[in-house]
């Protein structure tokens, strides 16, 4: 079934858009979940992981591992969701991880600041001033953790399938556009595109394997993933960690074969 990606600038009713799209196509709207459900399976902390989506790295995290380890984990619960189907996943970088697939249409919701300010204020009765930082806090962070992770704009259009502006669509007509999109034939499912999810989602779940794994957690592996094939490429230090990376990408479920292109870097001796 259909899966929907969605994102939303605060303030911009996109929140209750997906809540009310789900609601008409009876789906399940995921959003917190995805956290939960990693940090359950990873033993990571939500508030970790929700700092590693929403907020500004700082100077010394952007040197270090923990950001995309956190990133990598979040991705495989996002894969994870979508192949279930039937789903609105709000958020959590779903448009930009679900994008290569075909049959998930892409949706960011926005609206000019001053609506955004005006609406926030009213929602959580404080002053401009304080609406004001609070939706530049957490959109500072979303565009800085989607340009670490992804090198691109969050709010390039040319990343969404469709963009709603709610300065004077009411929540109903928001979602009826989305509605509208989804019902394209476009969006139907193939065999080559479930496929194409499916091995996003096992080279997902490689990835983080490898990040949650003390051994491994260090290495940056490049790792495909068709019809339950894995190939794995990059540079790693020593025999032991080629094996390492293959017995963990080995003990996955949906595994079939693993192609270890792995090269073993040699210092130079003094």
């Amino acid at each position: 079934m259909t899966v929907i990606a969605m994102t939303k600038e605060m303030g911009s009713l996109g929140t209750y858009i997906g809540m009310e799209v789900a609601k008409r196509l009876g789906y399940e709207f995921v959003r917190q979940d995805i956290i939960r459900q990693a940090a359950q399976e990873f033993e990571v902390s939500e508030e970790v992981l929700v700092k590693a989506v929403e907020d500004r790295p700082g100077f010394f995290e952007r040197l270090g591992h923990a950001a995309r380890k956190q990133f990598l984990f979040v991705a495989a619960e996002v894969f994870d969701f979508a192949e279930r189907g039937k789903a609105v996943i709000m958020g959590r970088f779903s448009t930009l991880l679900l994008r290569p697939v075909s049959h998930v249409p892409t949706i960011r919701v926005c609206a000019p600041l001053e609506v955004r300010v005006r609406r926030v204020m009213e929602r959580h009765a404080i002053e401009r001033a304080q609406a004001l930082r609070m939706i530049k806090a957490y959109e500072g962070g979303v565009r800085a953790r989607v340009e670490e992770f992804f090198e691109a704009d969050w709010r390039d259009p040319v990343l969404y399938d469709l963009t709603v502006n709610t300065e004077r669509l009411s929540l109903e007509s928001g979602a009826e556009e989305v509605l509208r999109l989804v019902e394209r034939p476009e969006f139907r499912p193939t065999d080559a595109s479930r496929q194409r999810l499916a091995d996003l989602l096992l080279a997902a779940k490689v990835k983080a394997a490898l990040k949650a794994q003390a051994e491994t957690t260090r290495l940056d592996v490049d790792v495909r993933a068709e019809g339950g094939r894995v190939a794995l490429a990059g540079t790693v230090s020593s025999e032991g960690e080629r094996e390492a990376v293959e017995r963990v990408a080995r003990g996955l479920p949906g595994v079939r074969d693993v192609s270890n292109r792995l090269l073993v870097a040699v210092m130079p001796s003094r």
